[in-house]
């Protein structure tokens, strides 16, 4: 049906979003570790050992393997692990949009302090409905009032995406993600080529933490690609 030579070994499938989060975490990460994807709309996938659903959130778990047995043997049931997120129709899309160049987007974020918030609230959709934190056909976009400055805007879009990030996090242990939070946020995407948001991120991030803010590190991955998380889960699937 596909094509594949006869000396094709089939050990194992799964989603291309999925295979993405294999690629940035790995065959065997630690309960808590979130792959968050800043491309034209943002999807955050958290490992939890329970399993979470809420249609009216726009959450979804698929099962996650778990390997490295003390015999090379997937974990059981005890073991079990979920990888429990969702998609935002909210996302850098709008960056676009709102006719940021690359160029511009480079230089303009040097100008913009991480650590300072902007007095804009704004909820970046391109066009009305939302999916994730939240499920709502009718949720409109939010992008005014627009600051004559193009800093400021950016600004504002950026700390109004890294919000949905946040709230999506919130969301997911709110309905019993365990660990409630993650403990490390990889990035990938073309939004996790900006420094300066990967801070700005982190910063909103800590605030859902309380006096635990210093349990969380957002940075970017080192692989993303979903062939090469192919690869690892075959791999570790000969393995086990």
């Amino acid at each position: 049906k596909y094509g594949l030579s006869n000396d094709v070994v089939l050990v194992g499938g799964t989603t291309d979003s999925n295979a993405a989060f294999f690629a940035a975490a790995g065959a065997n990460p630690e309960y808590g570790t979130a792959v968050t994807s800043l491309g034209s709309t943002l999807a955050i996938k958290q490992l939890s050992s329970t399993y979470v659903e809420d249609a009216s959130r726009g959450v979804y778990s698929h099962r996650f393997p778990r390997f490295g047995g003390s015999d090379g043997e997937e974990s059981d049931n005890e073991e079990e692990a979920w990888l429990i997120g969702g998609a935002s129709n909210v996302g850098c899309a709008v960056l676009r949009a709102e006719d940021f160049s690359t160029e511009e987007l480079s230089s303009l974020s040097l100008e913009i302090d991480p650590n300072e918030d902007s007095p804009l609230s704004y909820y970046p959709l391109i066009k009305t409905g939302e999916r994730f934190p939240v499920a709502d056909s009718s949720k409109e976009p939010v992008l005014s009032p627009k600051p004559d400055s193009r800093t400021e805007y950016l600004h504002g879009i950026l700390q109004g995406i890294g919000d949905v990030e946040r709230d999506g996090f919130k969301v997911l242990g709110e309905l019993g993600a365990t660990p409630k939070l993650p403990k490390v946020v990889l990035s990938c995407g073309g939004g996790s080529k900006n420094d300066m948001w990967i801070a700005m991120r982190q910063r909103r991030l800590k605030e859902i933490y309380g006096d635990d803010s210093d349990d969380v590190v957002v940075k970017r991955a080192t692989n993303t690609e979903a062939s090469y998380g192919a690869a690892l889960l075959a791999a570790a699937t000969f393995d086990s």
